[in-house]
């Protein structure tokens, strides 16, 4: 048994996407997020695309992750989320966003029951400046659980409740992806190891109806 609280997030936008246009038009664009770290299941989920998003895509889509809260607190879980336009054949990488679990965890206070309003910094694999990646979170109760509840994804499915993290999400199953085993999450060469925040701010709505 281990302490685990839900995270309720909503990833909102993106603006000033860099590489997301070319000499055909506007890109396809959508985003895949994902909490990671040592010896940890990652869970994943992926946005509906947004046909001609291009630089400013808007999603706003809800996803439920469960967090290993003692793991967030010594900063061993990430959350990344990886924005990417749709192609043929290949998917283009548009950047990254890279945030430990700890500084999300760190910015509620234990009285506070608001969401989180946050925008960070998206990072291309030099570390060069492609964007801001804007989302919403709240942290859910702490409780003794085994394996999370099942996750309802755009599409009215729900997971079997045999992992963290697997449901269909725009029609698409995201299952488990087992982390490597090399001592750190995995990243790609040269990708900065956190994103910076631009803002942040507090508001009293709920994050899902």
């Amino acid at each position: 048994m281990e302490f685990h609280k839900t995270l309720d997030l909503t990833l909102v936008s993106a603006k000033g996407l860099k590489k997301a246009s070319s000499i055909y038009g506007k890109l396809h664009v959508y985003a895949v997020a994902s909490i990671s770290g040592t010896g940890y299941k990652v869970q994943k989920f992926k946005t509906p695309i947004h046909k001609d998003g291009g630089s400013d895509p808007t999603w706003n889509f809800p996803m439920k992750f469960t967090v290993d809260e003692a793991a967030g607190l010594e900063n061993r879980l990430t959350l990344v989320v990886k924005i990417k336009g749709a192609r043929m054949f290949l998917d283009k990488n548009l950047g990254e966003v890279r945030v430990p679990i700890k500084e999300l965890l760190q910015g509620v206070k234990p009285e506070e029951k608001t969401v989180q309003n946050v925008s960070y910094e998206v990072r291309g694999r030099y570390g060069e400046l492609e964007g801001v990646v804007s989302f919403s979170y709240k942290f859910g109760g702490s409780g003794s659980v085994y394996l999370p509840q099942a996750v309802r994804g755009a599409g009215g499915h729900a997971s079997s409740g045999n992992g963290f993290g697997t449901g269909f999400v725009d029609g698409s199953l995201i299952t488990n992806v087992a982390n490597s085993g090399n001592g750190g999450v995995r990243r790609a060469k040269s990708f900065p190891t956190v994103s910076k925040r631009v803002f942040k701010s507090r508001v009293h709505s709920p994050l899902v109806p």
